[in-house]
C-alpha cells in the first residue's frame, strides 16, 4: 500500500504520540509518601468587603504519613499571591510574621486559624463572593501539592462532628 503525503504524516504523528506515550507512563514515578499523607480539613476562607485586597484562609493540615513534611508555601485561586503567617505577642502587641516553612511530624496537624498560624492572600482583585469555593494548595519541600477547596465565608463554617475520627 502506497501512503499519500497525508496519510504519512497521520501515521507519523499517531506513532509520535504513541511512544511519547508509552515514555510517560513508563518513567511515571510512583506517588510519593509526603503527598499521600497530607490531607486538609475545614479550610474556609473570610469573605470580605468589595475594597478589601487582601483575606485570610484558615484551616488544618493533617501528616498521616510516618515521615515528617516540610510545607514550604501555599498558592489559592484568590489573590495574586499567598503567604503563611504567625502572629506574634510582644507585650499587649501582636504583630504577623511571614512563615517561610513549617513542618508537620508523623500524626501531626498544622492548624491555620483566625488569630493564630494563617494564610494571607494577598492583592486580592475580584473578590469571590460569600458562598462559593476557591482552591488552596499547601506545597511541600519535595514538590507534591495538596490542594482542597475552601468555602467563602462570614466566620468558620461549623465543624461536622459526625465526621469526626474518620480520616480521609
Amino acid at each position: 500500500m502506497t501512503l499519500t503525503p497525508r496519510r504519512a504524516s497521520s501515521a507519523v504523528i499517531c506513532s509520535v504520540l504513541s511512544s511519547l506515550l508509552m515514555v510517560a507512563l513508563m518513567s511515571g514515578s510512583p506517588p510519593s509518601q509526603a503527598g499521600d499523607a497530607l490531607h486538609w480539613k475545614d479550610a474556609w476562607v473570610r469573605s470580605m468587603p468589595p475594597a478589601a485586597q487582601v483575606t485570610a484562609a484558615y484551616g488544618q493540615l493533617m501528616n498521616h504519613g510516618d515521615e515528617m513534611i516540610t510545607i514550604t508555601g501555599v498558592t489559592s485561586t484568590v489573590g495574586a499571591e499567598a503567604q503563611m503567617h504567625d502572629v506574634i505577642a510582644e507585650g499587649d502587641q501582636r504583630r504577623m510574621t511571614p512563615l517561610t516553612s513549617v513542618e508537620i511530624a508523623p500524626g501531626e496537624t498544622l492548624t491555620f486559624q483566625p488569630g493564630g498560624r494563617h494564610i494571607m492572600l494577598l492583592d486580592v482583585v475580584d473578590p469571590p463572593l460569600e458562598g462559593s469555593q476557591v482552591e488552596l494548595c499547601a506545597l511541600s519541600e519535595l514538590g507534591n501539592r495538596t490542594c482542597t477547596q475552601a468555602p467563602i465565608e462570614r466566620q468558620a463554617p461549623a465543624t461536622q462532628n459526625a465526621h469526626t475520627g474518620h480520616h480521609h
